[in-house]
């Protein structure tokens, strides 16, 4: 049996195509987004040692996630081409393995391209493939689960070796786990899919015989488990969000009902968007629901030896999927069940679910077992036609809201306006939340994120030249708020007459907090001045003429009641005015 051979093999391969084009253009019109600025800028600012590869983020230890970060800041800045090729070949080679897998259990049946299509196109893993950060914690983890259930089932088919392919399911799981915690599902996976292949048994004795026929699998995959999860229990210090049994349930029913499995079903077609969620509406989660129940009772009266242990599979994935959300997230209340990066690894699970569902069943359930192949080839053209309609449905609900368009025009601002005007100076702040919301403290600056750019960006340095970075990404004129000036100089028009000596500028009151000081001044020949206050000091060039010069005065301990200014001797400079205030937001 070959699964590049014939009609259904074309119709895989037209499945396949229309995915890769489809997620390609969708790709290139996407763009970074939140996690992946800040996690950017930190390994822009890293080398690469064991300590930088399983660093506590967030609670989460990635290793292979820190280290293409890190390759990425360090080799392609910020290239989006880079990262969307990698997505997409992630999605297109865990595609083909399930389309291998998917052969294997069903054979020659028209039902594993309806399968395959479910999993290539369903809209549930759109905003998890266009958003890098969330597209790295979800294929992997679904390539490696394809994978490992792949060698498991060519080792119970009797096309493997039982050494090779047990350490190549380890060396799978091992792989997954380094991406992403998630992973951890993968064992489960493999029990529940031997299960359902245990044949040989009946009922309950499946479990035992399936924990029998593979026990060194079991023992192997045991051990990097509990391994795996003692080195995360010392390496993070993360305690999960407390919440009410209520918050709880509607999380419950957000996930399911409104979440997974509309998005099963190609959905939401309609809905209301709410941040990184959709609202679906009623009738949608209706109608998907009704489906659900229809399709679970047609396979429960009509299919295969394992149809119980099959919907148990898909249903066993999906409660655990929401006990990890519930165990760490319930207390965001019920919009956090809606958001697709914790339920999109479910399709997966639901296609191979329904696959053992149906090995071994009647052709066709026994529905159409007397229809023409005419009549037969209609019904699965239009049911991928169908399906490949509410997906489009769902796709152009969702992605307006999902290809992160105002992130990139905020970069692609500011780069073309600095590229225009080379040595401006950028005073720092925080990102727009659009971009990185301030919930990672420093992390979110901009001087971090904006780091692994190739231009030589400057921040907070004293400029003549400072700029404010506007919320659309354009640079502006520098402009104080709530002045406080120094005292008038002593020296008359000269103000503060400076030279090798010291002058200090008193504030009328004194100053707290991170502010931005403006001197003005004149001199008749270049010469460097000094600014201090305590522990802080800056240096800048004074040039002839009337100027004025722009100096950030970081947050401080303690009140700020003066400057004090000291020239090199090489000319006398008047400080005609110092004043200190925040900055204007533009």
């Amino acid at each position: 049996m070959s699964a590049w051979r014939g009609r259904q093999a074309a119709a895989a391969i037209a499945v396949m195509v229309t995915m890769v084009v489809g997620r390609a253009v969708l790709l290139a019109g996407s763009w970074f987004n939140q996690d992946d600025f800040y996690l950017s800028g930190r390994a822009a600012s890293s080398d690469l040692t064991a300590e930088f590869l399983v660093r506590d983020t967030a609670g989460h230890v990635n290793p292979l996630q820190q280290l293409a970060y890190w390759l990425l800041a360090h080799g392609a800045p910020y290239s989006w081409g880079a990262v969307a090729s990698f997505v997409l070949l992630l999605q297109s080679v865990a595609t083909i393995v399930m389309w291998l897998l998917l052969t294997r259990l069903l054979g020659e049946r028209w039902s594993r391209v309806v399968l395959l299509a479910v999993f290539a196109w369903a809209p549930l893993t759109l905003a998890t493939t266009l958003w890098w950060s969330a597209a790295m914690g979800l294929w992997p983890h679904v390539l490696c689960s394809v994978v490992a259930v792949w060698l498991l089932v060519r080792w119970r088919q009797g096309d493997a070796r039982a050494p090779v392919a047990l350490l190549a399911i380890v060396a799978t799981t091992a792989v997954g786990l380094a991406w992403h915690e998630r992973a951890v599902l993968i064992p489960p996976v493999l029990y529940g899919v031997a299960v359902a292949l245990a044949d040989e048994a009946v009922g309950w004795r499946r479990l035992w015989a399936a924990l029998t026929r593979f026990r060194w699998l079991w023992f192997a995959q045991t051990l990097l488990l509990g391994a795996f999860l003692v080195g995360h229990a010392l390496l993070t210090d993360v305690v999960g969000g407390e919440s009410t049994w209520r918050q709880r349930v509607e999380v419950s029913w957000s996930f399911l009902g409104r979440n997974v499995v509309p998005g099963l079903f190609g959905g939401p077609w309609t809905g209301e968007l709410d941040g990184g969620a959709v609202r679906p509406d009623v009738w949608v989660v209706v109608l998907s629901s009704v489906l659900a129940l229809a399709g679970a009772v047609l396979l429960l009266r009509r299919g295969g030896p394992a149809r119980r242990w099959g919907l148990a599979f898909v249903l066993g994935y999906v409660a655990a999927d929401l006990a990890l959300l519930l165990s760490g997230r319930a207390g965001f209340g019920s919009v956090i069940g809606l958001d697709p990066r914790y339920s999109s690894d479910t399709v997966h699970a639901a296609v191979l679910g329904v696959a053992l569902c149906l090995r071994g069943s009647r052709p066709w359930l026994g529905l159409l077992e007397s229809a023409s192949a005419r009549v037969r080839g209609v019904v699965v053209a239009g049911t991928v036609l169908l399906y490949g309609a509410a997906s489009a449905a769902g796709t152009a609900l969702l992605v307006p809201h999902f290809q992160n368009t105002e992130d990139k025009a905020f970069v692609t601002t500011l780069r073309a306006q600095f590229a225009a005007n080379p040595t401006v100076v950028l005073f720092d702040r925080l990102a727009p939340r659009d971009v990185v919301l301030p919930l990672v403290g420093a992390d979110s600056q901009l001087s971090r994120i904006l780091a692994p750019l190739p231009e030589d960006l400057r921040f907070d340095e004293a400029s003549a030249r400072l700029r404010m970075v506007a919320d659309d990404g354009s640079l502006r004129p520098v402009e104080l708020a709530g002045v406080v000036p120094a005292e008038e100089g002593p020296d008359g028009e000269c103000g503060y007459e400076v030279d090798r000596s010291s002058r200090r500028a008193q504030f009328v009151v004194p100053v707290d907090g991170r502010l931005l000081v403006r001197v003005s001044y004149f001199t008749a020949e270049e010469t460097t001045l000094t600014a201090a206050t305590g522990d802080w000091s800056a240096d800048f060039l004074a040039s002839r003429g009337p100027n004025q010069m722009w100096l950030v005065l970081p947050d401080r301990p303690g009140d700020v009641d003066g400057l004090t200014f000291r020239g090199d001797g090489r000319s006398t400079v008047c400080i005609t005015g110092v004043e200190a205030g925040l900055p204007e937001q533009p």
